[in-house]
């Protein structure tokens, strides 16, 4: 079974929208084009409309769907083409969506070897998409091949593609729309348009505040970002792909920071997307890294067995803990001599793990609003301390 939607191509109008416009000696005026369908195994050539490519091309029974006007008007058009056919024509009202998509999905529930020509009536992509997305249901039919005539040069040649790529195309457009809003993404199997694992890579490293791996998976991204924008199927989304690139700007500077401003770029970011347990993660971080930068040129010459060991020598010493202190062994009057610096860096940084705490356990008291808030006031502090530069001459 051939279906397709009618539309009233293949000749001039009259005067009479739903007649055909004649030439001075009766006959129709016809508007005829180039099918292309190399793609359909069938033989391209020149013809009225799509519809009549369909007829000269498929020996099955068709049911054309449209309005009444546009099958008075292809039965004046296609008079030649639709003798002898088995042709059924089911009458809509005038631009009713919802009675087009009823009826296709009842013969398709119906019937086997159907080839779905949604060519007329769906010539705007984005709602020729909307329905692609709602036929997806379908594509494990192997028996169901739904097709577009795609106009290459507007209104003289067209080419025939399969469907699948716009069906395609209005997932993606609805993962990237997910993934602004969420900075989340959950793949789909078996996308040939969209590279899944990019972005399911880059929102497992953010979301698992991993650094290193933000960095890496965020230039692989930008990569393929920049191969969806060069893509011309994906004109329509464009707004959407520049949307992504535009949440993520502030990233192309992560290259050019000191860790401890990394991780504050992406405790803004997480806030922002409340993501909050994970933002107040990153400024923890933030300030970690802050202080161990502060003391580089204290610990030059001190041997630690990794970064960790040494941050965490480092929030010893701010912290006043001396005891088996690698860096107060060296400088044993350090925390004397700069104790109004460290103390107050410190009551911040208690302030920063005891909420940590916190929010990792069941909250019975505070609205989220609330928490939000109090954490950015407190990411804001962090900023403040970090301008104020505290700790940028310690003294020994």
């Amino acid at each position: 079974m051939v279906v397709s939607i009618l539309g009233t191509s293949g000749a001039f109008k009259g005067q009479e929208p739903c007649v055909p416009a004649k030439n001075e000696e009766g006959t129709i005026k016809f508007q005829s084009a180039k099918y292309h369908s190399e793609v359909l195994g069938k033989k391209s050539g020149v013809y009225k409309n799509a519809t009549e490519f369909l007829l000269e091309s498929y020996d099955d029974k068709f049911v054309f769907i449209g309005t009444t006007c546009a099958i008075d008007f292809q039965k004046i058009v296609l008079e030649e083409a639709l003798t002898n056919k088995d042709v059924q024509f089911v009458s809509i009202e005038d631009d009713s969506l919802d009675d087009i998509f009823e009826k296709i999905l009842e013969l398709l529930q119906e019937n086997d070897d159907v080839v779905l020509d949604i060519t007329h009536g769906f010539r705007h992509q984005p709602i020729m998409a909307i329905f692609a997305s709602t036929l997806s249901q379908f594509l494990e039919r192997k028996d169901l091949k739904i097709i577009f005539a795609k106009e290459v040069v507007m209104f003289k040649e067209y080419r025939y593609i399969y469907l699948d790529e716009y069906i395609e195309i209005t997932q993606i457009s609805l993962l990237l729309t997910g993934f602004i809003r969420t900075f989340n993404f959950i793949p789909v199997k078996s996308m040939k348009l969209l590279n899944n694992e990019v972005f399911e890579a880059f929102s497992k490293s953010l979301l698992s505040n991993d650094m290193r791996g933000v960095e890496k998976n965020y230039v692989l991204l930008k990569q393929e970002l920049t191969r969806l924008e060069e893509n011309k199927e994906f004109k329509h989304i464009s707004n959407l792909i520049l949307k992504v690139k535009e949440e993520l700007a502030l990233l192309d500077m992560l290259a050019f920071f000191e860790p401890y401003q990394k991780y504050m770029v992406l405790s803004k970011l997480m806030v922002e997307k409340n993501y909050l347990i994970v933002a107040l993660a990153y400024v923890f971080e933030s300030v970690r890294e802050y202080c161990s930068y502060c003391f580089e040129d204290i610990c030059q010459g001190i041997a630690f067995e990794n970064d960790y060991e040494r941050n965490h020598t480092v929030m010893g010493v701010i912290g006043g803990f001396s005891r088996d202190n690698k860096i107060v062994r060296r400088y044993r009057n350090i925390y004397v001599l700069n104790k109004r610096a460290f103390r107050e860096v410190n009551k911040l940084y208690n302030k920063l793990r005891k909420r940590r705490n916190d929010l990792a356990h069941i909250n019975r008291t505070k609205e989220f609003a609330r928490i939000k808030e109090d954490l950015e006031k407190l990411i804001s502090d962090v900023e403040v301390l970090f301008n104020r530069g505290l700790l940028d001459d310690i003294k020994i």
